[in-house]
């Protein structure tokens, strides 16, 4: 009696639903290679708290707090998709507020800037309730199974399938997509199965001019005192800026709408407008006819301040 016993308390806790917490792969001793966790997502994620936001003139800057106690900042622009994991329904900007707890995913392609706190610039926003549903973004192969091996998805007839606009789709509409998925409880199986609630299947990331910029530096950079040294004109232009050779001052214009940069190689201060700016490393001219600018030059065109 005591064996059955035990037989039938297995299978009912593997079996079971449970709220909330996913088991992951690695606590599950599940084995994902290298490439399989490179090519699960597209995104990164970022989460915290809430503690401030600045409004500027085309986005907000929302400064989190995540669970270590590290601040992080999200440029929020009116490409951020935002969405409620209570209700599910995209919502407006104008609702994050002090206090409130954020997913924030962004295209991991996208250049990164060795600035603290760090800043993103995230694709997918997620406001998180305490009484609302768990959120998962990944990528998942035909079965449904995530390719990060965390969770297996049972689609049921009542479960909300949209597409990133919010039209309903079937389940071939979610084959080769990212897929954002909203869920209440897993199975205690090995991988967590659960049956969402809604699955949307993301739009393919763009190929943004930061992430060409990503791709020009890492073909083309030099160190120089732990400072990464960038060619001025080909990152410069990829983001949509005019560079002007200055062969009075040595240096360069470099504008676009109403910003505009004056460099002078061989000096770190820099004008941004009618303001001064100072580069890490000053600029340096190599192999005669090309410019090359410290990292943190990047971060200052890519700013909408």
């Amino acid at each position: 009696m005591k064996k059955l016993g035990a037989v039938a308390l297995t299978i009912l806790l593997a079996g079971s639903p449970v709220v909330a917490h996913s088991v992951s792969a690695k606590e599950a001793n599940v084995q994902v290679s290298k490439e399989q966790a490179e090519h699960a997502s597209d995104y990164m994620k970022a989460s915290g708290v809430i503690t401030a936001v600045e409004a500027s003139k085309s986005s907000l800057r929302v400064r989190i707090e995540n669970e270590e106690g590290i601040e992080e900042v999200l440029i929020i622009n009116e490409k951020s998709y935002l969405l409620s994991n209570k209700t599910t329904a995209t919502i407006a900007s104008d609702r994050l507020k002090k206090g409130m707890h954020v997913e924030a995913y962004t295209d991991k392609n996208k250049p990164m800037i060795l600035i603290y706190p760090a800043q993103y610039t995230p694709e997918l926003v997620v406001v998180k309730d305490e009484n609302g549903q768990n959120v998962k973004v990944n990528k998942f192969d035909d079965e449904f199974l995530s390719l990060d091996k965390e969770l297996k998805l049972t689609i049921a007839e009542d479960t909300v399938l949209q597409n990133q606009q919010g039209k309903a789709i079937g389940k071939a509409g979610l084959k080769g997509k990212e897929l954002m998925v909203f869920y209440t409880a897993t199975t205690r199986s090995i991988p967590p199965q659960t049956t969402p609630t809604k699955v949307i299947a993301l739009d393919p990331l763009e190929q943004s001019e930061e992430a060409t910029v990503n791709k020009i530096i890492e073909a083309d950079h030099y160190m120089k005192d732990g400072v990464k040294m960038i060619p001025l004109r080909k990152v410069a232009e990829a983001l949509g800026y005019t560079v002007v050779s200055q062969g009075h001052i040595n240096g360069a214009l470099v504008k676009k709408e109403n910003r505009s940069f004056t460099i002078t190689r061989g000096e770190k201060k820099y004008g941004l407008n009618k303001s001064l700016r100072q580069f890490a490393i000053a600029p340096e001219l190599i192999g005669g006819n090309k410019t090359y600018v410290s990292e943190d030059f990047l971060d200052a065109m890519l700013s909408d301040q």
